[in-house]
């Protein structure tokens, strides 16, 4: 929007003694003639806009006209730029660049340089499907409009009018935190189980939410059950050459090399409390590993494979 564009111009001329034309175009993603519109409309409204023309020139504020902007500390500078300049990889509207000019005093890439974090939500290849769902569905959130979804579940696919409110990225995930009209309750629905969907020409009122249930059944109590008896150790082994793509599935800190063997063998140990769990993530990684213990995970293991040879059986 174009007012604030002008509020971040102005911010950003409250801040520097002069910029160019072409630095403010370039910061904003307009031309710079679109910037010198906005000057324009500036010095029409009271503002002493002052051009200092000649090599090494540009534009400022009249002297003794310059707003005391110290309200953020340098620590808040560079947590808000983070937490924006995050959003922005997944939100290609110009709002966020003009909230960043707005609030970050200094130019975007000194900001960067000063953050220590890199949050990128963006997908590693262009035409990513996901990418498209994210934004068709923070178009419906905005506007407040219903989404008719099919979704597949643990045993179904499933056909739900859904009122969307927010998209949550948990660990390595999206979800659609939304309120289901069937279930008369708010769920959260992982982005890439939504099979299909559309945007309904409904729309619907906002229900006040203080907080987002984030835990997904028990997957929470995997790791962490309140019984720990039911505990299974479980024993991986590995062998080294295959430690760079262990770390796409598990952290590094769960690969232990063996001291005691010479053939270059390491092992994983880890415990959880639901077993069919354990041997749905093993057997994602399982040409990579060989499972030590518990012989009950060998067990659902095999299972799986005896399925899959049935699938297969006379085929190959």
């Amino acid at each position: 929007m174009k007012i604030d564009r002008l509020t971040g111009i102005l911010n950003v001329l409250a801040d520097t003694d002069k910029i160019t034309i072409k630095e403010l175009a370039n910061r904003f993603e307009v031309t710079t003639r679109t910037i010198k519109r906005d000057l324009n409309t500036l010095n029409c409204a009271g503002i002493p806009i002052v051009p200092y023309p000649g090599h090494g020139g540009g534009v400022g504020i009249l002297k003794g006209y310059k707003l005391d902007k110290n309200i953020l500390s340098t620590s808040d500078i560079k947590q808000i730029f983070t937490g924006l300049n995050a959003l922005k990889s997944i939100d290609s509207d110009n709002s966020i660049t003009n909230l960043i000019a707005k609030l970050i005093p200094e130019k975007e890439a000194i900001a960067f340089s000063k953050s220590e974090y890199a949050i990128d939500f963006s997908a590693w290849f262009p035409n990513d499907i996901t990418a498209k769902k994210m934004s068709d569905l923070h178009k419906a959130i905005t506007d407040q409009h219903c989404i008719r979804i099919e979704y597949i579940s643990t045993d179904s696919r499933i056909d739900r009018i859904i009122e969307p409110y927010k998209l949550v990225f948990k660990q390595s995930n999206w979800y659609l935190y939304a309120f289901c009209r069937k279930r008369k309750g708010f769920r959260l629905f992982k982005i890439n189980r939504i099979a299909s969907y559309g945007v309904l020409e409904e729309t619907f009122q906002v229900q006040p939410i203080e907080k987002i249930e984030m835990l997904q059944n028990s997957e929470a109590d995997i790791f962490n059950p309140k019984d720990k008896t039911t505990l299974f150790e479980i024993v991986l082994e590995y062998d080294k050459a295959d430690e760079f793509d262990l770390t796409y599935k598990i952290d590094a800190c769960f690969l232990k090399r063996s001291i005691k063997k010479p053939d270059n063998k390491g092992q994983i140990r880890f415990k959880v409390s639901d077993l069919n769990w354990a041997a749905d993530f093993v057997f994602s990684i399982l040409d990579k590993v060989k499972i030590i213990s518990p012989v009950e995970l060998k067990a659902a293991v095999e299972q799986k494979l005896n399925k899959i040879h049935f699938f297969y059986k006379g085929d190959i």
